[in-house]
């Protein structure tokens, strides 16, 4: 009986390891279509690329990047699978293998190409200077240095104002949250705020008093643009995938459809708002 038992054992233990030599052996394309589904992990609260809106109801997962996954997603012939999560959960669930890609507004910087792999950079943002209608037109950086300058508290834009813009600290008026900004801009509290095209593209669907200036600052930060996380593959482990997203990537650049999306996506969050 027990040799029985250690046979049965045996099998089954060849059959195990047959199975995860089999699925090891996969690269990250079989994977994903073995599977049907690309596991996409989100931190929806950066409108318009991902966030929350209401339909019929329930709540649903809506933005410029969803657009993006759910191309993929058709590009490989399988389904998407969203997983909610905040922003500093993203790279280390991919790594714990809970999500196969990330999309969510991530810059490829170098500290984080150490951890993940990346496909090509699909957008690339800008930062933008608001003002009242009524303002004087912003020419160049001289011209504000003797105006309060309104920025996101603790984003690269703070930082980009002290270092790189050389405003002086006690004329950068630093707040939490952009709509905040935008009030403390139409009450003149303070002359221009500084921040990323994309929100600025849902303020200027919200408020008609305000306006985008032309003038556009060197040494942005987001000019590394942002790109699509994947776990670091070993070998050429991720080569295919990378291959086909890319692929997308490159169709929807050609197009301009990712701007398109912005732009959709900013006026249905400027009205859900």
């Amino acid at each position: 009986m027990k040799k029985l038992i250690l046979f049965i054992t045996s099998i089954i233990t060849v059959f195990t390891l047959t199975a995860c030599s089999s699925s090891s052996s996969k690269n990250k394309l079989e994977e994903v279509k073995s599977k049907g589904k690309i596991v996409l992990g989100v931190s929806p609260d950066y409108a318009p690329y991902e966030f929350l809106t209401t339909e019929n109801g329930n709540k649903k997962v809506v933005g410029a990047d969803i657009y993006l996954a759910e191309q993929i997603a058709k590009k490989l012939d399988v389904e998407v699978e969203i997983q909610e999560m905040g922003f500093d959960s993203l790279i280390a669930s991919l790594n714990a293998n809970k999500v196969d890609m990330v999309i969510s507004g991530i810059n490829p910087t170098d500290e984080r190409k150490k951890a993940v792999d990346f496909s090509d950079v699909y957008y690339t943002g800008k930062g933008i200077f608001v003002v009242n209608k009524d303002s004087d037109e912003i020419k160049s950086v001289d011209d504000l240095k003797n105006k309060k300058v309104g920025v996101q508290k603790g984003s690269t834009y703070e930082t980009y104002a002290k270092e790189q813009l050389k405003i002086a600290e006690s004329n950068i008026q630093s707040l939490t949250d952009v709509p905040s900004l935008l009030q403390d801009l139409k009450n003149k509290k303070i002359d221009v705020v500084l921040i990323p095209d994309d929100v600025a593209k849902i303020a200027m669907n919200k408020y008609s008093d305000i306006k985008i200036s032309s003038f556009t600052a060197d040494n942005d930060p987001e000019a590394t643009g942002m790109a699509i996380a994947f776990k670091k593959g070993k070998d050429d482990s991720n080569k295919e995938l990378l291959e086909q997203v890319n692929s997308v990537i490159k169709e929807i650049q050609e197009k301009k459809e990712f701007e398109k999306q912005l732009d959709k996506y900013a006026q249905i969050a400027a009205q859900s708002e």
